[in-house]
């Protein structure tokens, strides 16, 4: 099964816990405010690294993108890919990251805003006695490789859990 699908996830209102193995990534790093996230710098982010990928075929793993909200006015934001789908790594940033649990939702364009999703799902976590992860990566979102930057979001929303 790939990373995308879960077949625990009926519909994309649906909340899960699912797990991540370890992985290595390799990617581009982003870091500035949330206005200059709103106003599409994450978005250029992401579609610059699926322009140097290639969008890749029905087996392609995600582009796995990572919030760090660890700045007083922003955040740092990394896009990547599994190592092994990386081709020329000549630029990239490599980031190994642990097994780990997260909450997740699909995030479709019927479901309105990605920053309220991550609220209801703030809200089911709590409901179910579960506690985010508070060192970072503190958000991971998995978008179809061959996704539609310029489109409304369509990704995999997950919040790391201790």
């Amino acid at each position: 099964m790939c990373q995308l699908c879960d077949e625990n996830v009926r519909t994309l209102a649906d909340f899960a816990v699912i797990e991540r193995p370890a992985e290595t990534l390799l990617g581009l790093d982003w870091e500035g405010s949330y206005g200059q996230a709103a106003a599409g710098s994450v978005r250029a982010t992401l579609k610059t690294l699926q322009a140097r990928l290639g969008r890749g075929d029905l087996w392609s793993g995600p582009l796995v993108g990572l919030s760090f909200n660890d700045r007083a006015a922003g955040f740092r934001y990394f896009v990547g890919a599994a190592a092994g789908e990386v081709g020329d790594t000549d630029g990239l940033v490599r980031i190994d990251l642990p097994a780990r649990r997260h909450v997740a939702s699909w995030h479709g364009e019927a479901d309105g805003d990605v920053v309220g999703h991550y609220g209801r799902m703030i809200g089911w976590l709590a409901s179910q006695g579960l506690t985010r992860a508070a060192a970072g990566p503190h958000h991971r979102e998995e978008y179809p490789r061959d996704g539609d930057f310029d489109g409304p979001p369509i990704l995999r929303l997950m919040l790391p859990l201790e």
